[in-house]
């Protein structure tokens, strides 16, 4: 096995932890009995130490969990539209990130900055949890066998880049774009990646 793949093994792996760590304090935190990291650790089935490496802040842990309560899972958000109709796919996962994120704005960049906090006090901090790659996965299944592999995931990485608060906090502060032209930005961005991915690479030399 090559060097890159057991990388990319590692970071799913931690991706995974994260993702149990916030589920079981979202979990607490609905019922009641979130009470800080090593309880979240203990109804994980980790050790306590495990869980500091992840969350050394209970108020990121708490404030990812919140934010989780908010956001759906990739089974949920297209539950109603078929496989094949990648139009409304794609048209579910941007109106969906950009109600979220304008919706619950101040919550997420109070979020983002936390993590980038925690990302320059801790270096050995795992990256943020994978959510928006699996829901645009999850949007793109009716294309992914017409694409080769690579493609693929310069297509999924592109548009990661989109749905999270940073897009929205570059496009709103820096551009001084107003909520509604960040929506037809993002559309326009969007279908130009996917739709381009299918049409393949371009004959201009650039």
């Amino acid at each position: 096995m090559s060097p890159l793949l057991l990388t990319k093994g590692r970071i799913v792996q931690k991706l995974k932890t994260r993702e149990l760590l916030i589920s079981k304090a979202n979990e607490m935190l609905k019922a009641g009995s979130f009470t800080g990291i090593e309880a979240v650790a203990k109804a994980a089935g980790m050790s306590k130490a495990t869980a500091y490496r992840y969350f050394s802040d209970v108020e990121a842990l708490k404030r990812e969990a919140s934010l989780q309560l908010k956001a759906k899972t990739s089974e949920d958000l297209f539950a109603d539209l078929p496989e094949t109709d990648l139009a409304a796919r794609l048209d579910r996962l941007i109106t969906y990130h950009f109600d979220l994120f304008t919706q619950n704005e101040v919550e997420f960049r109070l979020f983002l900055g936390s993590v980038i906090h925690e990302s320059v006090t801790n270096k050995k901090a795992p990256s943020r949890g994978g959510r928006r790659i699996a829901l645009i996965e999850e949007a793109l299944k009716p294309i992914q066998s017409k694409l080769d592999a690579q493609c693929w995931d310069h297509m999924v990485n592109s548009l990661s880049v989109f749905f999270g608060i940073e897009s929205v906090t570059v496009l709103k502060d820096v551009c001084g774009l107003a909520d509604q032209d960040i929506l037809a930005t993002w559309k326009w961005a969007v279908e130009r990646i996917v739709y381009g991915a299918l049409s393949g690479p371009s004959e201009r030399n650039i």
